[in-house]
């Protein structure tokens, strides 16, 4: 309480000293601060306020002075009880703000230390920047070295292009001395169809002239007129007695003289016919002197037909010769019967003059007859004449005609000579064409060479293409590109750049032989788009952004046929993105024309380009970080040209990227040790394409694989350890464009496979199986490569592989617990992950593809490009709700190679343009073309390449505004064709070919998003489908012999069609052994075992063997581990010895160059060592090849002429044993006994004589079951035995003789029974 009350009286003494000395300041008054004047004024001032004073009641104040003075007293009470009850309360707060401190200090002593550890870690991070500084230097000298590695890459080129150069002229010389075969092949065959040409053209002149049927003819009047002249004979016969036919033999002089002349006529056609026949033989032979060229058949027809017009000639002088002898009878018969007529003419005018009528009558008649015979005699004189001038023609036509012959003649030898010539030419052609075969296999394999080395090129600029590396250009820095673009009706442009200056040329696409271009600019700090299509230039500004601020800024312009946007974003800016500025081009031009003299600059414009006159600027200076046009990357340092000094950026605006894109061209290569029982793979992917291979592996020798891929969207696992392909495919899709991770876990025969979003567990699909059959090990060496994301076109793949490229994203790959990176062995892969969206589709089976339509504006306008193969098809197609009041349909089609578009109501009226190609051509002629339709509410235009463009007006009440609940391209679903009119139905599934950059409601469409597609391959443009690449065989191991009761029975052959020797039976010969020799092949198993020691064969093997067989396969010998990781092997293939090892580092094989399999004996030597493999047979000089490794390590069982039964075989690809001898077998010197093996199976002796046959020792039997159709007959069986129950043969489809080697006679007999048994 003491202590309570000290307290206020202190302060109160505080205050009453401050009051004190507050009025001694008060009291010291100087005096002569104060006049006479003031003092009075203050004494006046003192005398009224101590009367005020004296006013005062003080006894008043005193009490409420001394009531104030208790209420103080009061207060200064409770205040004593309040202060010493917070005084009692606070005597613990010391302590607890004690301990508060304690904290306090210890919290600052843990920040102390702290802030050493800081300390520190900033002075391991100095250690770190000094370390990267020297990494920096390291990277520095690793780019001089890629620099020097370039151009030993140049040198490799130059070295490359002298040897195509070589190629090319050995490839001229041998396409001269092709033509040079060529050349004579032609003539030869000029002269073929020469010669045909006049022979056809004599035979057709003899037809025409008709020469054989006048010498027919000739021949038929000959007849006639020896006919006519033997009943001349027998009439003047006849004169002698009776007078009065006088006047008809007058008349049959007439007939003969008249039938003369025909033949006179005959004859002499017959001449001319001669005539012109030899002229066109002298001409036939003087075309063969001239030619050369006459097939054989064709001259030995013609000579055949000489001939025959010979002997008709001849014929006909014969008959000619025969006429004039008998015309010379008539005429001596003529002459003797006038001298006969004498005496009576001279009787009859010895008559008196008084003689009667009958006698002056008799007299009449008898001078008439008599001038008749001297005129007939007259007349026969002048035929006479005749015939022979008609002989002398004969004679001729015969001479004609053997001179024709002697024509004839040297033609057939000149036709020998040209056919031996031709022989001769055709044994040097094939002499000269076995000479060239190596040159052609050569020239394929250059070809083949080539085109990989192509293939690697353009791999290696599209990843060039792909690396992300900032460019600086400095004012004089000009770099010029030439991607591969091409005229279209859209652009897409994207550019992220950062720089200073005001005034830049940013991007130009131009060309100097047209006024089509495609600029980025900055002017006064803003960017803009110009354009020029051939109808003005366009500016479009973006006037919102100043990017002079050395900031990187990304740059998006499109252009739409004639409308484009521009945007402009600061990649550092939080603010959001500012909306596009758009405008239009005047005019119609819709395509920006690309030709051969198209450049792209990127930064700056080199001085051989012609610069519009509408550009501000030409030169750039700043930094370039990334460029793509039309959404393909341009490599900035993948130039085509360079002028001035430039130089690279020290920033990037690229991040650094985890994951990695694949474009569908390469693939990715990792090596990694599995277990063979047991898989582990996880990895994430992410894409829109509908298929793909994300991983495969597998080995080199046996069937085994492993494969995880996309089919359709779906995830589909494939995996085969040897006894069976098991194939696992998800429910859902997967191509939807974001991340998935899928997780593969494999323990022995069964699979894991589950499928999740990224950081999404709870939609997890989980598919699991198990792989039939009863192998569990995945067999595969540890350098086996693994390929992700694509797998190379070259090499064969399994069968039940699916795909071959991927297009898309990979990321995280875990393979047995250990990461990789993609980039270190890859093709067509570049780091980071930007999903291309698939813009074309090929459709080469009659498919489709639906989409998902936009809603349009009131004027509605679709762009896309085409190229087809066929003339007719639907390219796109729209249909309204069916449930709209009014149904309406939009097609646009090709109709025999021209482009329809037709719209209108379903089943009502439509209206329809078509667009032709100039001067009559095809849009099916393969070429890209540009379409462009627009309907709006007046008018349905179309333009087709920006040279054809027809519209034409709606119907009034038209459309308003296109708004499509479907849409199709490329065909359409049988449900949907029956919509369209009849005309056109039948064109739904007709189109062939590509559809890509489809473009509506201003954006381009994304073919992944399809509603449904079929037929359809995506994210193609392809015009026939592509070639399929190797595909290994679906068994690698040696197919297990068929059993007896199903072997292939062979057509039988008929007793009659059998000789002698067929049913002879083998020679009686008493059989002999070889002791030292072994039979293999009774059976599949057939073998021998033997034991070794495994450490003399380590270093180095040598196997010398004999061996004789008719056999092509089989295994000889082999050294092997368990697992036949490590062997060697000696086999028989196509009849070739082949010798296989492998030492752990990969298999080395080679093959003899002789067949062994004649059925003779031969000695095979084979040697391997560290360094490589030989292989000799008998004499002959050794064939090696290198081989990897340092040792051979095997297990102690040698095998020999096969394989137990389930010993594992895939390795060295042989299962069947050898069907043949072996004799004397060493293995490095020493002798192996045949007779003492540790093991064998079906192994019998060896006969020194080698024959066809089976032979029966008495110990078995052989039972043939088969039905035989077709023979009704009894069958010939032959034996050779010495017992009475010997071996017999029987001919089942054929007639079998099997030998029995043993002596005895041979008996053949007959049996009538199909179903036998043969018993010894």
């Amino acid at each position: 309480m003491a202590r309570v009350a000290v307290v206020p009286s202190h302060e109160m003494k505080v205050c009453t000293l401050v009051l004190q000395r507050e009025a001694g300041h008060l009291n010291q008054t100087n005096e002569n601060e104060f006049n006479v004047a003031n003092k009075s004024h203050l004494l006046e001032g003192v005398e009224s306020m101590l009367q005020v004073i004296r006013g005062v009641n003080l006894t008043a104040a005193k009490s409420a002075a001394n009531q104030e003075l208790s209420f103080s007293e009061s207060l200064i009470h409770s205040l004593e009880l309040d202060l010493l009850a917070r005084w009692a309360a606070g005597e613990d707060r010391p302590h607890l703000l004690h301990n508060s401190l304690s904290v306090a200090m210890s919290t600052l002593q843990h920040a102390s230390t702290r802030l050493s550890e800081a300390a520190q870690r900033n002075t391991e991070t100095h250690n770190l920047l000094d370390a990267v500084a020297t990494l920096q230097h390291h990277h520095k000298a690793a780019h001089q070295n890629l620099s020097s590695g370039f151009l030993l890459v140049d040198r490799l080129m130059e070295d490359s292009q002298f040897l195509l150069e070589d190629t090319l002229s050995l490839t001229a010389d041998l396409t001269k001395s092709s033509a040079q075969v060529e050349l004579l092949a032609s003539q030869l065959n000029q002269w073929c169809p020469l010669l045909r040409k006049h022979v056809e053209a004599l035979v057709v002149g003899l037809k025409m002239t008709d020469a054989l049927e006048n010498i027919y003819r000739a021949e038929a009047h000959a007849h006639q007129l020896q006919s006519h002249v033997h009943s001349l004979h027998s009439s003047m016969m006849s004169v002698f007695n009776m007078s009065q036919n006088t006047t008809q033999m007058a008349h049959l002089e007439d007939d003969i003289i008249r039938r003369v002349g025909s033949a006179h006529q005959e004859a002499l056609t017959g001449l001319i016919s001669a005539s012109l026949a030899l002229n066109m033989t002298v001409q036939s032979g003087r075309t063969l002197s001239e030619k050369g060229g006459v097939r054989l058949n064709i001259t030995s027809n013609v000579l055949e037909e000489s001939w025959q017009l010979n002997n008709m000639a001849k014929d006909l002088q014969m008959n000619v010769s025969m006429v004039t002898t008998r015309l010379q009878l008539v005429r001596d018969g003529v002459h003797n019967f006038s001298l006969l007529l004498h005496q009576p003419i001279r009787e009859l005018q010895r008559l008196p003059n008084g003689s009667s009528r009958s006698t002056k009558q008799a007299q009449g008649q008898a001078e008439a007859a008599h001038f008749g015979l001297q005129g007939a005699l007259l007349r026969l004189q002048k035929l006479k004449v005749q015939l022979q001038n008609s002989s002398s023609v004969v004679e001729l036509t015969n001479i004609t005609v053997m001179e024709t012959n002697g024509l004839m003649g040297q033609t057939q030898t000149a036709a020998n000579e040209v056919q031996r010539r031709l022989e001769e030419a055709e044994h040097r052609t094939q002499h000269l064409m076995e000479r060239i075969k190596p040159l052609s296999m050569l020239g394929e394999t250059l070809n083949r060479n080539l085109s990989d080395i192509r293939k690697l090129i353009d791999q290696a600029r599209r990843q060039a293409a792909s690396i992300k590396v900032a460019v600086q250009a400095d004012r004089e820095c000009v770099r010029s590109y030439r991607p591969p673009i091409q005229s279209s009706n859209f652009n897409t442009l994207s550019l992220i750049l950062k720089t200073s200056h005001p005034k830049n040329l940013l991007f130009y696409l131009g060309s100097n032989t047209t006024v089509d271009f495609l600029a980025v600019e900055m002017h006064h700090g803003k960017v803009s788009l110009l354009w020029n299509l051939g109808s003005g230039t366009t500016r479009l500004q973006f006037p919102e952004t100043d990017i002079t601020n050395n900031r990187w800024t990304k740059i998006n312009a499109t252009r739409f046929g004639a409308h484009a946007a521009l945007s402009v974003h600061q990649l550092d800016s939080e603010s959001a993105p500012l909306p596009a500025v758009t405008s239009s081009s005047p005019g119609l031009s819709r395509v920006l024309d690309i030709d051969k003299n198209t450049v792209i600059h990127i930064g700056g414009m080199g001085a051989d380009t012609q610069r519009p006159a509408a550009l501000h600027s030409s030169s750039f200076q700043g930094c370039l970080g990334e460029a793509s046009l039309n959404e393909r990357n341009i490599g900035l340092w993948s130039y085509d040209s360079r002028e001035g000094k430039c130089g690279g950026c020290f920033s990037s605006p690229q991040a650094e990227e985890t994951s990695f894109y694949f474009d569908g061209s390469g693939f990715s290569v990792v090596q990694k040790s599995l277990r063979a029982t047991s898989t582990s793979i996880v990895l994430l992917f992410k894409t829109l394409s509908p298929g793909g291979l994300l991983l495969y592996l597998a080995s080199n020798n046996t069937r085994d694989f492993l494969s995880l891929e996309l089919v359709e969207g779906h995830v589909r696992l494939t995996f085969d350890l040897g006894s069976g392909a098991l194939i696992q495919i998800s429910n859902r899709k997967y191509n939807t464009g974001v991340w998935y991770k899928v997780t593969l876990q494999r323990n022995k025969r069964k699979g894991y496979l589950s499928i999740m979003a990224a950081g999404q567990s709870s939609e997890k699909e989980v598919l699991e199986a198990e792989s039939p059959g009863t192998a569990s090990d995945l067999n595969r060496y540890d350098l086996d490569p693994i390929y992700i994301g694509g797998f190379p076109f070259s090499r064969p793949i399994r069968r039940q592989v699916v795909s071959r490229a991927y297009v898309g994203c990979i990321k995280n790959v875990e393979i047995a617990r250990s990461n990789f990176d993609l980039m270190k062995d890859a093709y067509g892969v570049r780091k980071g992950c930007v999903l291309k969206a698939v813009r074309s589709v090929s459709l080469l089976s009659g498919g489709f593809v639906q989409i998902n339509p936009p809603s349009f504006s009131q004027e509605a306008e679709l762009l896309f490009t085409f190229s087809a193969v066929n003339q007719s098809g639907v390219l796109l197609a729209a249909f309204s709700d069916d449930r709209a009041h009014r149904q309406y349909f939009l097609s646009l089609h090709l109709v025999s190679g021209m482009v329809e578009a037709e719209l209108g109501d379903l089943g009502g009226a439509t209206r329809k343009v078509l667009v032709k190609k100039a001067n009559g051509g095809s849009f099916s002629d393969g070429r890209k073309h540009s379409v462009i339709i627009t309907v709006n509410r007046k008018s349905l235009s179309l333009l087709v390449d920006d040279e054809h463009l027809k519209s034409v007006s709606l119907m009034p009440g038209g459309f308003s505004r296109l708004s499509p609940s479907s849409l199709f391209i490329g065909g359409l679903p049988p449900e949907k064709a029956s919509r369209l009119p009849v005309r056109l139905r039948v064109l739904s599934q007709w189109f062939r070919g590509c559809i890509q950059h489809l473009v509506m409601g201003g954006a381009l469409v994304d073919l992944s998003g399809a509603v449904r597609y079929k037929g359809a391959e995506l994210n193609s443009c392809l015009l026939e489908k592509s070639t399929v690449g190797a595909v290994l065989p679906e068994d690698l191991d040696a197919k297990p012999s068929p059993d007896p009761a199903h072997l292939h029975l062979a057509p039988p052959t008929h007793r009659s069609a059998l000789t002698a020797g067929a049913l002879t039976c083998a020679s009686d010969q008493e059989p002999s052994l070889l002791p030292s020799a072994a039979q293999f092949g009774l059976s599949r198993h057939s073998h021998m075992t033997f034991i070794i020691n495994p450490s003399t064969v380590r270093k180095s093997v040598s196997v010398r063997i004999s061996v004789r067989s008719q056999a092509l396969d089989g295994l000889m010998f082999l050294l092997s581990d368990s697992k036949q990781m490590d062997f060697v092997v000696l086999s028989l293939k196509g009849g070739r010895v082949m010798l296989s090892a492998d030492l752990g580092k990969g298999p080395s094989s080679i093959v003899s160059s002789v067949v062994v399999n004649d059925g003779r004996w031969h000695i095979v030597s084979a040697e391997v060592s560290r360094k490589s493999v030989s292989v000799t047979v008998d004499d002959l000089p050794p064939a090696s090849i290198p081989i990897k490794g340092n040792q051979l390590d095997v297990d102690k069982t040698l095998f020999l002429g096969g394989l137990p039964h389930g010993v594992n075989s895939r390795r060295i690809s042989v299962s069947s044993s050898f069907p043949g001898c072996i004799r004397s077998v060493s293995l490095n010197g020493t002798t192996l006994d045949l007779s003492k093996p540790n093991s064998r199976n079906d192994v019998t002796s060896c006969f020194s004589k080698d024959q066809k046959g089976n032979y029966f020792n008495g110990s078995g039997h052989a039972e043939l079951s088969e039905s035989l159709n077709g023979f009704n007959q009894p069958a010939i069986s032959c034996f050779v035995s010495s017992r009475t129950r010997g071996c017999v043969s029987a001919a089942v489809e054929k007639f079998f003789c099997l030998t029995a080697q043993s002596k005895g006679s041979a008996v053949c007999w007959l049996q009538d029974w199909i179903r036998f048994a043969l018993r010894c």
